[in-house]
């Protein structure tokens, strides 16, 4: 476990801060420390902008195509330049007024001068409009605070010390008993997550235990490794004839008769092959199918495979409107079609029915022969395929499928051509989140490969990549084989892993579909670039008030007063009020490749402090910068733009009154937090802008707190639902890849 800070955070109330509308509509990128560290200034609201001459008018106009009126005022100042070169000042009662986030004031002078924000920025409105109370209005959004924690899975199985014995737990709420327990009387444990006693003979043997990281073994596996799989499930649809232009240097992949007669014919249509003009010398361009290219990238990699890894078994899964299981090609492919496209059990059960495929040493000349006959032809049967292909994987845990598609499911389980009802697209988004679900349980990751500029609806293909430990990636043709190489050279280092992570009574969790103290969560496969962050707040204690009656003052619950005089209220405090320091402890068990069960229990106490200066400048940006990123993620994908963008930008606020407060003011680490996050914050706004998603408030800290998980939940999912559908595959792909994003991406 790693921590956003040195201390965590105490507090009684909520910390609110406001964002203008400026901030909101400008996001990370329009911060005064962003915009001075990359040479820029800031308009009022917000908006940064890089300085630059302007030309204007007596009444404040910029760039107009008119003429101009009879006195110019020019202005070439930068910010923290001379003084500004004019023609003429305008009078002090004469100055116009500027709208916010149009044009930013760069001197306090008897003279305002104003410098260009857009190239065609509009004419100022006249003086009696008013801002509505809504433009007006700054939007309250909870501070972002450091109470972040992250788990790296890189040296989950490394270096593991396994512990004799068995693990013994709180019967309350299941936290290991650990180096910081405590034991009374020999029999007696008090836990110090729950404050509940347990009773135990084994005490007195656990009590020996001197180490934070303890891992035990919960069933042995067979000593050595498995041969996981690769199963590539591969779009041959009509579409896949798309021709690409290719440098004209490069050799032409090779290819069956079919496809040599076919781009034959082509010929004819095509633009013309060379160039010529006198003295210039002739190119020759070149042109491949989507097929040729993704063939000829499944070659290079089983060569690559044949000489690296000879004991790797790969097989081939293809579909348009069949879905053809081609396996190793040792064998006759088996074709599923028409009714057999819509039937869950039927796909799974042939999947599984099918042998696990040989070593690439034994079958790469008979697999390659296969991969360069397909055709392309038909429509896309992605979803059968998609199933068929993970429940072959799944008789080898730690195996891998990867989905190369350019088009949309249109046919059979999971298609999402017709679905212009609630009801078809919400079957169809279920069937892909059951799809990864299933792929996690068996240890199976899905990575997707769509081409660019095509409709695939990533969003829903991603999640189940997202649900596997999967990448989601849109690539160019000529670019598949460095992808799939990609993929593949990242290996599994575990499945099956899921981790539970438990807090102090006084503190809960926030994000996550649980009012406890105790939360978890199924993550599946695992490599060296997994990562989990969490988030905790800080419970209230109950409000007490005091009755007097004529014997004296009593003190009893607010229900209980209900019916008498009250006389003094005593104010909420914390929960966690009067402890020094509180306990962690973290629960990850999983399926090492030999196939042993583990449970890894890391247990932790931390500091604990009230000053949140002191907590902000011992600020990890690298933890807090990976839940930043994970968590706006996870916001967009569920469709609610506008609280990932305030989740962003509240984060920023934090990031940069930690840099302040450093004395070298490193910009390096607020920068690199600014280049990880304005890839998705520029992807919302243009998103939010194009959907007309406004700001929305954030629940006070006690609202949070409180309010019924399940009643916040269905709101939250019925009004993401809406604007899911709407995702195109180009924010979708930036949404996946940054909820990938990991400490590694924040270090300087």
């Amino acid at each position: 476990m790693e921590f956003a800070s040195s201390h965590v955070l105490n507090y009684d109330d909520s910390d609110d801060e406001f964002i203008s509308e400026g901030e909101y509509k400008f996001g990370i990128g329009g911060s005064a420390k962003y915009a001075a560290t990359a040479g820029r200034t800031v308009a009022p609201g917000g908006r940064s902008f890089v300085q630059s001459e302007g030309n204007y008018d007596n009444i404040g106009l910029v760039g107009q195509q008119s003429a101009p009126s009879e006195e110019a005022i020019y202005d070439n100042r930068t910010f923290d330049g001379p003084e500004a070169i004019y023609d003429n000042k305008i009078p002090s009662k004469n100055k116009p007024k500027v709208p916010e986030g149009l044009y930013a004031e760069l001197g306090a002078h008897d003279s305002h001068h104003y410098s260009e924000l857009s190239a065609n920025a509009p004419p100022l409105p006249p003086e009696n409009i008013k801002k509505t109370k809504e433009e007006s209005k700054p939007m309250k959004y909870r501070r972002a605070d450091t109470n972040v924690v992250a788990v790296k899975f890189e040296s989950l199985v490394k270096s593991v010390d396994f512990s004799p014995g068995e693990a013994i737990f709180c019967e309350n709420c299941s936290a290991a008993f650990s180096h910081i327990s405590k034991i009374i009387d020999g029999q007696f444990w008090k836990c110090e997550f729950c404050e509940a006693e347990n009773i135990s003979e084994k005490f007195a043997i656990q009590d020996k235990l001197e180490k934070d990281d303890v891992t035990y073994i919960l069933k042995e596996g067979s000593g050595t490794e498995a041969d996981s799989a690769i199963l590539f499930c591969l779009d041959i649809s009509g579409s896949m004839c798309v021709t690409t232009e290719v440098n004209g240097n490069d050799q032409l992949m090779r290819s069956n008769d079919a496809n040599v007669a076919l781009m034959e014919s082509r010929k004819q249509f095509d633009e013309p092959r060379y160039v010529s003009y006198p003295g210039a010398t002739v190119q020759p361009k070149t042109y491949i199918s989507r097929l040729q290219a993704m063939q000829s990238a499944i070659d290079t990699q089983l060569t690559r495979m044949e000489r690296e890894q000879p004991d790797k078994r790969v097989g081939i899964v293809a579909f348009n409107n069949r879905v053809i299981v081609v396996g190793d090609g040792s064998n006759p492919p088996v074709i599923l079609h028409e009714e057999q496209l819509l039937e869950n059990d039927v796909v799974v059960e042939v999947g599984r029915s099918i042998p696990l495929p040989a070593p690439i040493s034994q079958v790469k000349r008979c697999l390659a022969d296969k991969v360069f006959s397909l055709n392309e032809v038909g429509q896309t049967a992605l979803g059968p395929a998609l199933l068929v292909s993970i429940a072959m994987a799944s008789q080898r845990p730690g195996s891998k499928v990867i989905v190369c598609t350019d088009g949309m499911a249109n046919i059979g389980l999971g298609s999402l051509l017709y679905t212009d009802t609630e009801y078809e697209y919400e079957a169809a988004s279920v069937f892909y989140q059951e799809a990864g679900k299933y792929a996690c349980a068996n240890g199976v990751s899905v990575s997707v490969l769509t081409m660019e500029g095509e409709d695939c609806r990533v969003i829903e293909l991603g999640s189940v990549a997202d649900a596997t430990g999967g990448q989601v990636n849109i690539v160019q043709p000529n670019n598949l084989s460095e992808e799939f190489g990609s993929i593949l050279q990242d290996p599994i280092l575990a499945c099956k892993v899921s981790a539970k992570l438990i807090l102090h009574k006084g503190m809960y969790f926030r994000n996550e579909d649980t009012e406890g103290s105790v939360v978890s969560r199924n993550i599946g496969n695992v490599t060296s670039d997994s990562e989990a962050t969490f988030e905790f707040g800080v419970r209230k204690k109950p409000v007490m008030q005091v009755l007097y009656d004529n014997l004296g003052g009593t003190m009893v619950g607010s229900d209980q007063a209900a019916e008498e005089p009250i006389y003094d209220t005593v104010m909420a405090t914390s929960a966690i009020e009067g402890l020094e320091r509180l306990p962690f402890q973290l629960q990850i068990r999983y399926t090492t490749r030999t196939g042993s069960e583990c449970l890894r229990i890391i247990t932790m106490d931390r500091p604990v402090t009230k000053d949140r200066q002191f907590a902000e400048q011992n600020l990890n940006v690298a933890v807090l910068g990976t839940h930043a990123a994970q968590s706006t993620a996870k916001l967009a994908v569920d469709g609610l733009y506008g609280e990932a963008r305030l989740n962003a930008i509240v984060t920023q606020k934090l990031v940069e009154r930690h840099v302040q407060q450093k004395e070298d003011d490193d910009e390096g680490i607020y920068q690199t937090f600014v280049s990880n996050l304005a890839p998705i914050d520029s992807e919302l706004n243009r998103v939010a802008d194009a959907n007309n998603q406004e700001m929305n408030a954030s629940p006070s800290e006690e609202e949070e707190a409180t309010s019924p998980k399940d009643k916040k939940a269905k709101k939250k999912s019925k009004k993401g639902k809406i604007w899911r559908k709407k995702v195109t595959d180009r924010s979708a792909s930036i949404f996946y890849k940054t909820k990938n994003v990991t400490g590694k991406d924040f270090y300087v």
